[in-house]
């Protein structure tokens, strides 16, 4: 008797103890609190677009003037990136109505990070009488540490929704980069030579870049951003309407295939883990439901 006694009276004692009901618990992602700032981290691969190629012929209209052509490739490199994501907490004045929102700039990040552009020109010349083909060919990769800055516009798309903003949203930026190349790849040509000048874009780069991804909230901290990154103009050095640099014979334009995850701080709730309304109100500046 006294051992059912024992049994009775102190085994539920120990089941609550070991992982019982617990009040003020909740299963999700309801009670979490999240700040307007946080990390992001952003890698990818690089491709250097170039133009077509160039045909050459000469001005002279002797037997055996020369002539040919220059044909740049691109080619993949990669780049990986570490920052700070910030979302502000004011609210924009005047409702942008037909897209749903009350501000154009959504959030503001930056990174510092590193780069790879790589690419290769072949020349090909026809000269002379009997007629002698040459060829050259070059190849180059280039390393840049940089750092960037750009303020993003958000689209939502779909009803889905994580809490009470969606799911899935169109991010569009624009900002600055400033680069400057740390590792520089070959200035001559590896075998043969070209019929034109060399050209090489400066050490330090600065452009006005945009880029555009498509978001994917999984909840209220961490959100997933696919997306391309282009220049759009070379302001240091200025190469025209076009984020295209130099090297060898040709231009290349560098684009970025890229995914970026933003990672929102998160804080413990001020009163218990419900939190109160004050913690709510703040959490309306970064949950992008405007």
């Amino acid at each position: 008797m006294k051992k059912l006694l024992f049994i009775l009276l102190f085994c539920p004692i120990i089941g609550l103890a070991q992982g019982g009901f617990k009040k003020g618990v909740r299963e999700g992602d309801a009670y979490r609190i999240v700040t307007n700032d946080g990390i992001q981290f952003n890698f990818g691969a690089t491709y250097q677009m170039t133009p077509k190629t160039t045909n050459y012929q000469s001005p002279l209209t002797v037997v055996g003037a020369p002539k040919g052509f220059i044909d740049p490739q691109g080619k993949f490199g990669f780049f990986a990136e570490f920052g700070m994501a910030h979302f502000p907490k004011w609210k924009g004045l005047v409702p942008i109505k037909f897209l749903k929102k009350s501000r154009l700039m959504d959030y503001v990040d930056w990174g510092i990070g590193y780069k790879q552009f790589a690419g290769s020109e072949k020349t090909n010349i026809v000269q002379g009488n009997p007629s002698v083909i040459s060829e050259g060919t070059g190849s180059f990769k280039n390393g840049f540490v940089y750092g960037r800055f750009s303020a993003h516009s958000l689209i939502y798309v779909g009803k889905k929704k994580i809490d009470v903003a969606r799911k899935y949203f169109i991010d569009n930026a624009i900002g600055f980069n400033f680069d400057y190349n740390v590792l520089s790849g070959n200035k001559d040509y590896t075998y043969g030579s070209t019929w034109k000048d060399y050209k090489f874009h400066a050490p330090f780069v600065v452009q006005f870049h945009y880029s555009i991804g498509v978001g994917i909230r999984f909840n209220r901290a961490w959100m997933m951003i696919p997306g391309v990154y282009l220049p759009l103009i070379g302001i240091h050095e200025f190469n025209g309407i076009n984020g295209r640099m130099n090297w060898f014979s040709s231009t290349y334009w560098p684009v970025q295939a890229q995914i970026k995850f933003i990672k929102l701080f998160e804080r413990p709730p001020k009163c218990g883990v419900y939190g109160d309304p004050t913690d709510k109100e703040k959490e309306k500046g970064f949950r992008m439901s405007y």
